[in-house]
């Protein structure tokens, strides 16, 4: 019980204390020899100041450390963490003259029922209810921590094992058993429907890559990287240059002066800022290739981009897209500026362009947040229309399971009826329209 004393020491003081105090997720990141990030998430409790007074294991108990034998080095479990804080912050602390819980082994089930239903009705930021997935993934996750807590520390804990979870056994598709553990809550709730804004017409693109070659050209060909090979904002932020000494992050094979093929490196997650912060994550590891109906558009993008001036960049690292400051660029810093050139010239644009069906698009702009991740979703979207089955969703969108391209797939008539495919007129535009010749006075 020593990993709790922290708690136990609580029990001693008052209720101004308390509030003095929180669980919170202190993440440290060491970069390795061969420029590889090692990630480690723990829970620990900060005081009112944000400053770190103790460190709890608590991470030893859930599945990102203690599923499996062999285990990444990047793992680190920050997005389970975050309901692990969340109900010990409730249940402790928020909620203490309700409870009286002194300490973690006291906790009792009406009192997790009690925090996912406040989690399940709690409205968000943006003033919607959090959707079904999410709310399952919530209670899974609490559920999953404290039966492994209780598997160590069961005679102490005021919770039973068939307080938390139903344990089913099932038959695996190679005939074996398998066991599974259904968490034993129910939750009511006012669930929203998860509608993300993020269908955008090809014509709308164009305004919006020329808009970036015009005012933010240091994000143009991050944004034509989601576009043209289905990357996600996070792995694009982790793209290197071809000269990078952590290994050629980009690389174009040319037969007879043609491009046949460009693959870029997400194979690995390195450090690529000299402060340690994280560019952003990989979410599935591979050799990315761009989709052959868009090279020509992409390499013409890419040497616009390597035109671009790069004093200042740190060379132990050489990543592709930089900041300000020469360091490589973050995903919260790519997100802002894409947000921020929406708002402040795409819209615009929009708003005054000759197409009717652009300047409503602009309007709709003014209600709807539209984030990178709509690139993503433009890029399958035409995969869709070019005729990919599921397995070259799967493999252009580098997806770890077909689930994503088989909701594409039974969409695909509406799509056919409301969108059309991107072609080779798109290439043209680039040239002409896209900003490209920007990039001749440089």
């Amino acid at each position: 019980m020593s990993i709790y004393k922290f708690e136990a020491a609580s029990s001693r003081r008052t209720r101004e204390w308390r509030d003095s105090y929180h669980y919170a997720i202190y993440e440290h990141r060491l970069p390795l020899e061969d420029g590889k990030a090692y990630s480690r998430c723990f829970v620990v409790i900060k005081n009112q100041y944000d400053v770190i007074v103790h460190f709890t294991s608590l991470h030893n108990y859930i599945d990102a450390y203690t599923q499996g034998v062999c285990i990444p080095i990047t793992s680190d479990g920050r997005k389970k963490l975050h309901h692990i804080c969340s109900v010990l912050n409730y249940i402790l602390i928020e909620q203490y003259e309700t409870f009286g819980v002194e300490h973690i082994f006291g906790i009792k089930k009406e009192m997790l029922e009690a925090f996912f239903q406040d989690y399940a009705l709690g409205k968000q930021a943006n003033g919607t209810y959090r959707d079904k997935q999410t709310v399952n993934r919530c209670v899974a996750v609490v559920t999953g921590f404290f039966r492994k807590l209780s598997l160590k520390y069961g005679g102490y804990m005021e919770l039973s094992a068939s307080d938390l979870y139903s344990e089913k056994t099932s038959l695996s598709k190679r005939g074996r058993i398998q066991r599974k553990y259904i968490p034993n809550f129910q939750v009511r709730g006012a669930f929203s429907e998860k509608v993300i804004f993020r269908d955008i017409p090809t014509k709308v693109l164009q305004v919006i890559i020329s808009s970036a070659f015009r005012y933010t050209p240091e994000i143009a060909f991050a944004i034509c990287l989601q576009a043209f090979a289905g990357l996600r904002p996070g792995e694009v932020c982790n793209v290197r240059q071809e000269c990078s000494p952590l290994g050629s992050g980009l690389s174009i094979t040319i037969v007879s002066g043609v491009v046949k093929k460009v693959e870029i490196d997400l194979s690995t997650e390195y450090m690529l800022r000299s402060d340690g912060i994280r560019c952003g994550g990989i979410k599935k590891k591979r050799r990315q290739r761009v989709y052959p109906a868009f090279l020509t558009a992409f390499c013409q993008v890419y040497e616009f981009h390597k035109r671009r001036s790069w004093n200042g960049h740190e060379t132990e690292y050489c990543p592709m897209f930089i900041d300000r400051n020469g360091m490589a660029m973050t995903y919260s810093s790519y997100q802002n500026r894409f947000r921020c050139l929406i708002a402040e010239h795409v819209r615009t644009a929009l708003l005054n362009h000759s197409d009717p069906e652009c300047r409503l698009y602009g309007q709709l702009l003014y209600e709807n947040p539209l984030g990178p991740h709509a690139l993503r979703h433009w890029f399958s979207v035409q995969l869709v229309l070019m005729g990919e089955d599921i397995a070259g969703l799967q493999y252009w969108r580098g997806d770890s399971s077909p689930d994503s391209a088989l909701v594409y797939l039974q969409n695909k008539g509406d799509l056919v009826k409301e969108l059309s495919a991107a072609n080779e007129l798109f290439a043209n535009f680039l040239m002409s329209e896209g900003g490209l010749r920007y990039g001749k006075n440089d």
